[in-house]
């Protein structure tokens, strides 16, 4: 009889264990692969998403803006990714989604991005301040981005405006190449590439991004309309798991470095998921900050909106405002409380 009761108890266990599994709600989440998506990393990593009863998929795009199409869709759930022109203009367009946690953000001594100029420009004199830009080549990764309104900001505060300048596009990757050839006088550089091309001695920084416009917002978490729709609770799910990674990768900055409690971890965490695989780099660079309550940051989308308005990037009256969703932040704070830094 024991044996028996045995028997069917672990069958009952089994079969527990069968049902939970088939029960986890799926979930596809769309990442570029940076540092900056290190929230998502963490909650996968420490079970904070299997412990909400999801499974995730992560998908890897090469840009924010090819994430919009499938958003829009619904194959996929949850986007890492920007706020931009092209958003509103989707938006207008009845492509919407929604911006509903930060993501990253350039914040005091925490400014994992740089207006950068190069090395010989610097040297020679020839650049010593924004004004000295006047005429040189400068690029951006796109236009109607949040580095092309923080830029444009910082032209006008010194009475000169990107026209001035000889603007064009160009990545990451191609950036660093330009400096080296001489090809290139100044742009926006974050890390790891800010770190490296200091290093290789191509580029000064001229000033943190965080000095140009602080608290400024660079990247968002953004559900597209089926997701928040059709399956709210999940969407509450997955928030609270993605704000339980961002407050232990806040608590493991220190000294605007991975220095803090649990750095080793979270930077295990970040080689194995993102694109940096270097954990030396991984502890060197100036790392990006998060509001660890998950808040978008509305000021500065405010500011960007404002720049791609004026530049003529947006058409019709899409605000700020109806693409942001603060409403699953609310609830996972509800569950989570405030944060509380570590001692």
């Amino acid at each position: 009889m024991l044996k028996t009761f045995k028997v069917a108890a672990m069958v009952g266990l089994m079969a527990m264990a069968l049902s939970q599994a088939q029960a986890a709600d799926k979930v596809n989440i769309a990442y570029i692969g940076g540092t900056a998506d290190v929230g998502f990393y963490i909650a996968d990593a420490k079970g904070y998403l299997k412990q909400e009863g999801v499974e995730a998929t992560f998908i890897v795009f090469d840009s924010s803006a090819r994430m919009v199409a499938p958003l829009a869709t619904g194959d996929i759930d949850v986007g890492s990714g920007a706020i931009n022109a092209a958003t509103y203009n989707a938006f207008q367009r009845g492509i919407t989604m929604r911006a509903v946690a930060d993501k990253a953000r350039n914040k005091g001594a925490y400014s994992y991005q740089a207006l950068v100029v190069r090395k010989d420009l610097w040297d020679s004199g020839a650049v010593r301040s924004i004004k000295d830009l006047k005429g040189r080549k400068f690029v951006t990764t796109a236009n109607g981005g949040n580095e092309s309104a923080v830029v444009e900001e910082a032209l006008r505060a010194v009475g000169l405006t990107s026209a001035d300048l000889d603007m064009s596009l160009l990545s990451m990757p191609q950036q660093v190449a330009a400096y080296a050839s001489g090809a290139l006088d100044a742009s926006i550089l974050p890390e790891p590439f800010l770190s490296a091309a200091i290093k290789q001695g191509t580029v000064v920084s001229l000033t943190p991004m965080s000095k140009l416009r602080d608290d400024d917002v660079s990247g968002v978490i953004v559900y597209g309309d089926a997701f928040i729709k059709n399956r709210p609770e999940v969407a509450r799910k997955v928030m609270r798991a993605y704000i339980r990674g961002l407050r232990d990768y806040v608590d493991a900055l220190k000294d605007s470095r991975l220095a803090g409690p649990g750095a080793e971890d979270v930077v295990d965490i970040i080689a194995r998921y993102s694109t940096v695989k270097d954990k030396d780099v991984l502890r060197s660079i100036i790392p990006h900050y998060v509001d660890p309550d998950g808040a978008v940051g509305v000021d500065s989308l405010r500011k960007d909106w404002i720049y791609f308005r004026d530049a003529k990037l947006i058409q019709g009256d899409v605000t700020v405002d109806q693409v942001i969703d603060g409403s699953f932040v609310a609830a996972a704070l509800k569950d989570l409380g405030p944060y509380r830094p570590k001692r």
